[in-house]
């Protein structure tokens, strides 16, 4: 299924008029391509905007269960979960808001398939100019297998629990090697979550296989 017929929204938003002279020291996030890590949101040198600069905006508020993924420059592609603490944050040029359809697609499902997906999209992105960039078309236009809605939460539910594990044990490897001498983890030491896709060139083998297997028990049901 293309992505836009699974979505209810994609799009991005654009920079405050004046650009970052503009921003204030408190008020709406303004998120931009640095807080967008891969599954993790960066909260560190989030921008923020008043209330009028908002309403400019108001085409690309961010909600809860939100997918927000780069769209140019070197971290296109980049993709995580938009946080419920920064609802209703804006999204500047150079993020885009992927909201799921309630009825056709699981938010965390996406997550994953366009996380799974990434090397297509950097190579479709790295395409047809001199800089990084994706377009709405290229993300409408995308092709994810899409099961039953059930079996896409389950996928997505199973997929999470994994992450929480590894980033627990992570947690847990750091504060050892702390007390030891030999920690050698910034990403853990910054609090960044590193995604599976990023970390494990072998992601797509298990998400392959737990989407399979998922698809094949809801046809059986």
């Amino acid at each position: 299924m293309r992505l836009g017929d699974a979505c209810t929204k994609i799009g991005s938003g654009a920079t405050s008029r004046g650009g970052k002279d503009t921003y204030k020291s408190a008020g709406i996030p303004l998120i931009r391509s640095q807080n967008v890590l891969d599954y993790s949101f960066a909260a560190a040198g989030l921008a923020f905007i008043d209330d009028q600069q908002a309403q400019l905006l108001s085409n690309v508020a961010v909600q809860e269960n939100d997918v927000l993924i780069n769209i140019t420059g070197d971290s296109v592609a980049r993709v995580c979960m938009a946080p419920a603490d920064c609802v209703p944050a804006r999204v500047n040029q150079h993020v885009a808001i992927v909201r799921a359809s309630a009825q056709k697609a699981d938010p965390y499902y996406l997550l994953y398939s366009l996380q799974f997906l990434k090397p297509h999209l950097l190579s479709i992105g790295s395409s047809g100019g001199t800089r990084n960039a994706l377009t709405k078309q290229m993300l409408e236009n995308l092709d994810i297998n899409l099961p039953p809605l059930p079996a896409q939460i389950e996928i997505g539910r199973t997929l999470r629990a994994l992450d929480d594990k590894i980033a627990n044990n992570a947690k847990i490897n750091h504060h050892l090697a702390v007390r030891s001498g030999t920690d050698s983890s910034p990403d853990i030491r910054r609090g960044r979550r590193v995604s599976r896709v990023v970390a494990s060139p072998s992601f797509s083998r298990p998400f392959a296989k737990i989407v399979s297997m998922k698809v094949s028990t809801a046809s059986v049901n």
